[in-house]
């Protein structure tokens, strides 16, 4: 038996957690958010909370005087009710169905609160414009005011997204989004790294050339990926467009056939309430596949905002571009090379030799470390370290190496950079 949960001045019900909060109004727009949010829960085995919002729409004149019919009011919740009950029943949510009164976004994002959610999944309209003159776009509305991630889901969509399109800027926020977007992915799915270079960065041609940029881009693409970790099954590639951040990515999106477009939203401060950024704002308006937006870590736990160093893990088929970036960053800098043994311990190999450069050779499958001055007869050091099975490079939160790990057969050679 389906049953609404009606407020209560008088007794105020214990909170139960939730990871899915889901929003409809019973209207064909919410379809897929529930289709969705089914889809998830069963493949994720989540919990799942359906809440439905009746506008507050007392009018009162200047008298004091409520001026709306209070049944008329009755009316509206009346057919609220009828709506959400047969597409909850339809939806197989027929346990769980709260009905509430208040502003729709800000009931959604404090029921969310109030149940620890981890998910917000909200209907993804068609918007015109007197909607946006109105105040009728709810799922901006939730993005601008939520703390956790929203999913915005348009009619006809059924299933988890196996195709992800993700803007890039390389900051915490696009971190936060992409860890988000690798657990929301079906398995097998393919996440897209996508950076859109905007038109504003030629105004930086005098003294940026195009190829310090590419190799800015590059060199930010491998650290970013290097601190994901993706679920087994699941590929991850990036791409670097140019033109208009949400224009691009759209377009692209529907090129690729993606089913998922996402990007990281910006702080809680006044303004970015107020405008949320252009890019957020365009792609709930003109995306024709699901919307995911992760707000920016609020809590201040993030480790990098924090902080902390970041430990990058790097996957062999890019060792030859990171060791090259690594090199053309730190050539010249003073190094500390030590080897750990599991037989003969830990010994220093040498101290403050200048770095002159470190490659993988994929023939032989070894890692060269090259030494000393530059210069004929200046004393210089190499060092082969073969049966390489891993090699991490240790930032701090600036993003400055510290430290180059190679995990190996015999234990590990570990390069730091003193500063």
């Amino acid at each position: 038996m389906t049953t609404i949960a009606e407020p209560r001045l008088d007794v105020a019900p214990p909170i139960q957690t939730a990871a899915i909060v889901v929003a409809t109004d019973g209207l064909p727009q919410s379809r897929g958010a529930l289709a969705v949010a089914s889809a998830i829960a069963q493949e994720r085995h989540s919990s799942v909370h359906v809440i439905a919002v009746q506008q507050s729409s007392n009018i009162v004149g200047s008298d004091g005087q409520i001026l709306l019919d209070p049944n008329v009011a009755a009316a509206q919740r009346a057919d609220l009710r009828r709506r959400v009950l047969a597409q909850s029943d339809r939806s197989g949510f027929a346990d769980d169905l709260e009905l509430l009164t208040g502003e729709p976004a800000r009931v959604i994002t404090d029921v969310a609160t109030d149940r620890a959610a981890q998910l917000i999944i909200v209907g993804l309209g068609r918007h015109q414009l007197v909607d946006r003159v109105f105040g009728d776009e709810t799922a901006l509305k939730v993005v601008r005011l939520s703390r956790v991630p929203v999913l915005a889901v348009p009619d006809g969509c059924t299933a988890i997204p196996r195709h992800a399109i993700l803007g890039v800027d390389f900051s915490e926020g696009s971190m936060r989004a992409a860890r988000e977007v690798l657990g929301l992915l079906a398995d097998g799915g393919v996440l897209e790294l996508v950076h859109v270079t905007p038109r504003e960065r030629l105004l930086f041609d005098a003294w940026v050339s195009r190829e310090e940029y590419a190799r800015f881009i590059r060199h930010s693409f491998t650290r970013f990926r290097g601190r994901l970790t993706a679920p087994r099954g699941i590929t991850i590639s990036d791409m670097v467009l140019s033109g208009d951040p949400a224009r691009e990515l759209l377009s692209y999106a529907d090129r690729m056939d993606a089913d998922l477009v996402a990007a990281g939203s910006h702080g809680h401060g006044f303004v970015s309430r107020l405008i949320i950024g252009s890019v957020t704002t365009k792609l709930l308006r003109c995306a024709n596949c699901p919307v995911l937006i992760t707000p920016a870590d609020v809590s201040g736990t993030d480790a990098h905002s924090a902080g902390a160093g970041v430990t990058l893990d790097l996957e062999r088929a890019r060792w030859i571009e990171v060791l090259d970036d690594f090199t053309r960053r730190n050539i010249g800098r003073p190094t500390l090379l030590e080897v750990e043994d599991p037989k003969l311990g830990s010994a220093t190999q040498e101290r403050q030799y200048p770095l002159l450069g470190v490659t993988f050779d994929p023939i032989d499958q070894r890692v060269e470390i090259m030494l000393g001055e530059l210069g004929a007869g200046e004393p210089h050091l190499s060092r082969s370290v073969g049966g390489v099975t891993g090699l991490e490079v240790l930032t701090n939160a600036h993003g400055e190496d510290l430290a180059l790990r190679l995990k190996h057969l015999e234990g590990q050679t570990i390069l730091s950079l003193p500063r």
